[in-house]
């Protein structure tokens, strides 16, 4: 009885997909070779992250809560990409009804994931930053903004934010198109009740952007004070300068040297995370891009490209704490 039902439901799915059809309409499926590159770059950025996960969960009691959280969300793109992209090639290189099936059937799960991953990673890389910012303030304000700083306190604010993210999640919902084999983007639904129409296409993306603009304003404030690292907010006047000794001097130096390197790698890596963020809002955002007035095929390159960027940034994380930290990437300054 189960056979017999098995086989109609593939005979059933055998009169819906005409991969002839199929194979014209969305050429951009076929495997090349940019595509093998950048699964490729997905395969070892999984290595490398999951290297890079087991390193800082070792540390985790060294308040590494906030690089651990960034190191999973890299992860979390490299396998998406994987599944998103070559399960789809593979798809249509087989022709296989039941493997379509089934990218048809967890297209819309993959996509929330993906925005659930992608809200969550942009206040983790704003928390990243406001800790470097204060690494480069007086003790007494780190301690003063220890949710930054400190491990436990760390631990509750990523909670906290990872709830808010949740919420925000369900203000944007998403329907397949009349095509999902063929398009890798599903369209946004807007609500039609005012009051959650204001918080969907208002609030929850303001928050979104003051985030951004947050770590931007940050980051810039950071550079300047590099040099004010174990110095406190004001330069240290002349006085407690004849006080120290010529080895208490030479003993901060060394100490602030691997802290200076981790501000400065982070402040690398958040470079390339402006670069995501600008991208998005250009060509990506349903609100602030013109992707879903796009064709289906154009509209599929164009994300295909932006999550192929995200993979080369992702998957090379790793390689950017070696050159800048080596084994010396500091995890907390309290």
């Amino acid at each position: 009885m189960l056979r017999f039902f098995f086989i109609s439901e593939r005979l059933k799915m055998q009169k819906q997909l005409n991969w002839t059809l199929i194979a014209a309409s969305c050429p951009e499926f076929k495997i090349n070779q940019w595509d093998l590159v950048f699964y490729f770059i997905a395969f070892v950025g999984l290595i490398l992250t999951l290297i890079q996960m087991w390193k800082f969960l070792k540390k985790r009691k060294e308040g590494s809560s906030f690089l651990s959280m960034l190191t999973d969300c890299d992860f979390v793109i490299c396998l998406f990409f994987l599944v998103k992209y070559l399960g789809a090639s593979l798809v249509f290189q087989s022709q296989n009804d039941i493997l379509a099936d089934l990218r048809i059937k967890y297209q819309i799960q993959l996509k929330t994931y993906q925005d659930l991953f992608d809200i969550f990673m942009n206040f983790v890389v704003l928390y990243l930053i406001v800790e470097r910012f204060l690494w480069t303030c007086s003790s007494r304000t780190r301690q003063r903004w220890k949710m930054f700083t400190v491990a436990k306190p760390k631990f509750w604010l990523l909670f906290g934010t990872a709830i808010y993210c949740i919420l925000a999640l369900t203000t944007k919902p998403t329907v397949q198109s009349t095509v999902p084999l063929c398009d890798v983007e599903p369209y946004p639904i807007v609500f039609a009740e005012p009051a959650i129409k204001i918080i969907q296409l208002y609030i929850v993306p303001g928050i979104s952007a003051f985030a951004s603009v947050a770590t931007l304003a940050f980051a810039i404030f950071t550079i300047p004070r590099l040099s004010k690292i174990g110095k406190g907010e004001e330069p240290v006047v002349q006085e407690e300068v004849k006080l120290m000794s010529w080895q208490s001097k030479r003993s901060i130096i060394l100490n602030t040297v691997p802290i200076r390197r981790s501000i400065v790698c982070m402040l690398v890596v958040y470079a390339t995370f402006l670069i995501r963020t600008v991208c998005y809002y250009i060509f990506i955002d349903p609100q602030t891009s013109s992707l879903f007035q796009k064709t289906p095929n154009v509209r599929n390159l164009t994300v295909w490209w932006y999550d192929a960027m995200s993979v080369v940034f992702s998957g090379s994380r790793f390689i950017v704490f070696y050159i800048f930290c080596r084994n010396q990437i500091v995890t907390e300054f309290p």
